[in-house]
């Protein structure tokens, strides 16, 4: 559960960082250690697991950034959290300057914290700084240090403030009584729903709408840059590399610029791909940093609990259109009452954007592109009902909203590491991923074998009067979702046989019938093997009833 950003050294004083969810730890851990896997983003749940760094200013001061406290609910992360709580270590409370009785009343009440080491960093100084009398007034009453900080910007000169508060930290020894003598928070700078979301009906559609755009701009940004990059590559580069390696022996020829080759397949990975990836991180990166995602994830709320979700679960799904993985990760901070529900949608209609990419090379290379709009249109309404058929009940018990957090402006070091992860994940183990898919293909049809690999697809296939040369599509989607790309074998030949109704359901099926393998791996180890087939099992019963509605609602169109 704890991910170790660096040694430790042999003598070091560990200190905890707790605090509610976005009251800003992950800025302040990020600031004090520079640790660039810790990035500081306004949007709840942020820290999925228990980060640990030595400070820049100070190594021998050791923190753990720990997930934000919930206690409306049994999350997962939040008893990490309160598993870590219990050991006998100095603890630097984060808050917010805005809240800080609010939430010091709530953290003696749920926390216990007489008898603990204590210091106090109040964050979001840039939206209320109590007067120096407050100040004085507020440490006699606490006895123990307190430092006033914006950890969206922390000179050196502030960070050295923030080490010597923990250095002095004290046992903290306040009574319940005595925190009501602290001075009432500002209500000038009170965090509300953004106007517009606030709205009846027109709210829950603008919501909708904002998401919609997070990842149609991206897809048609996409779309319209390779359209006009891939003859280009084509014409200058893939086209004299194929005539080149034509001259190597049938065998290595085969593998690389075959069918399934290296060159000639992978680079339609890349191509469709990279860009997605790129696009969908900056938009959800710039979303998550002035935090109108949580916002959006808001308004929805009310529509989200007649499917058994809550706003809050809907953060990871949006996570999973950028990759599925961190998507069920990120679930630790849902409640156990509706966790299993939102990893499910997760799994069903969160599509990565691998997946984005793969589907949209699919679509232009059966030169019918605009088929992507019906297709994530088809994803969002089937996950909503499947969600509501195999978990309808969870999110009743949830009553509490939690608050909001505030709009502030885009910190462009922050998105510029998001982003930067993203690639490199991308770079390192997606693309190398997939040409492995591309050569196992390869080796597979020069021996002769591909065919009857082949047959564990045909029952669906058969089902849905698909052809069989589609066979690897659908079996390699289950490895990775963008092995679906195996379908733009020979320049897409496959593709243009068929009609548009089959490229439509042989897509959702490749998209929906499972998640891939490493997702199902994730949700086995989170929740067990047993919930990761049950999980499995009824996606793939989705998957193939709405596509058989689908099918019929297609013939009848036709």
């Amino acid at each position: 559960m704890l991910e170790r950003t660096q040694a430790v050294p042999s003598i070091q004083d560990e200190v905890l960082l707790i605090g509610n969810e976005s009251v800003g730890k992950s800025g302040l851990f990020r600031q004090l250690t520079g640790d660039k896997s810790a990035i500081a983003k306004n949007v709840k749940g942020s820290t999925i697991s228990a980060l640990q760094a030595s400070c820049k200013l100070q190594p021998n001061i050791y923190l753990t950034d720990l997930p934000g406290l919930q206690f409306d609910m049994d999350s997962q992360s939040t008893q990490v959290t309160l598993d870590h709580f219990q050991a006998e270590k100095p603890i630097l409370l984060v808050v917010k300057a805005t809240n800080l009785k609010e939430e010091l009343i709530e953290m003696q009440a749920e926390l216990h914290l007489k008898g603990k080491k204590v210091a106090i960093a109040a964050t979001h100084r840039d939206k209320y700084l109590p007067s120096q009398a407050e100040q004085n007034r507020i440490r006699g009453l606490l006895q123990v240090p307190i430092v006033w900080i914006n950890t969206r910007k922390m000179e050196e000169a502030e960070q050295e403030k923030v080490i010597t508060c923990i250095e002095q930290a004290s046992i903290w020894g306040v009574a319940k009584s005595i925190l009501n003598f602290l001075p009432s928070s500002s209500t000038d700078n009170v965090n509300q729903l953004i106007p517009i979301f606030r709205l009846p009906i027109a709210g829950p559609l603008l919501a909708c709408f904002f998401i919609f755009t997070m990842f149609a701009l991206p897809v048609l940004g996409t779309f319209l840059f390779v359209s006009w990059l891939e003859p280009i590559i084509e014409q200058y580069l893939l086209d004299p590399l194929i005539l080149w390696v034509d001259q190597a022996p049938s065998f290595l020829a085969e593998v690389i610029i075959g069918d399934y080759g290296l060159i000639t397949l992978g680079s339609y990975s890349f191509l469709w791909a990279f860009p997605v990836v790129l696009l969908i991180s900056i938009m959800t990166s710039l979303t998550e940093e002035t935090g109108i995602q949580e916002h959006v994830t808001h308004a929805l709320d009310p529509w989200l609990r007649k499917i058994g979700l809550t706003g809050r679960d809907l953060l990871p799904v949006i996570t999973g259109f950028g990759c599925n993985v961190v998507a069920v990760f990120q679930s630790r901070g849902c409640s156990s009452c509706t966790r299993t529900a939102c990893v499910s949608l997760i799994a069903f209609g969160s599509a990565c954007s691998y997946q984005i990419g793969a589907t949209l090379s699919i679509f232009n290379a059966a030169h019918v592109p605009l088929l992507f709009i019906p297709y994530v249109f088809t994803l969002f309404i089937v996950g909503a009902i499947h969600t509501r058929i195999w978990n309808r009940d969870g999110a009743h018990e949830l009553t509490r909203i939690a608050p909001l957090p505030y709009i502030q402006k885009i910190n462009c070091q922050a998105i510029t590491w998001k982003v930067a992860r993203s690639i490199k994940q991308f770079l390192l183990q997606a693309m190398p991923i997939f040409l492995v898919i591309c050569l196992v293909a390869s080796l597979l049809q020069a021996i002769g074998l591909l065919s009857i690999f082949s047959w564990l697809a045909m029952p669906v296939l058969y089902l849905f009067s698909l052809p069989v040369e589609a066979a690897p599509g659908l079996i390699f989607s289950f490895i990775r979702k963008d092995g679906l790309l195996v379908l733009n074998e020979g320049q897409g030949n496959v593709l243009m046989d068929m009609s548009l109704s089959q490229i439509f359901i042989l897509v959702y099926l490749a998209s929906t019938l499972s998640a891939c393998l490493v997702t199902l791996f994730t949700i086995g180890k989170e929740f067990g093997w047993k919930v990761s087939l049950s999980i499995g099992g009824k996606q793939m019963l989705t998957s193939v009833v709405s596509a058989a509605f689908l099918a019929a609602g297609l013939y009848f169109i036709n």
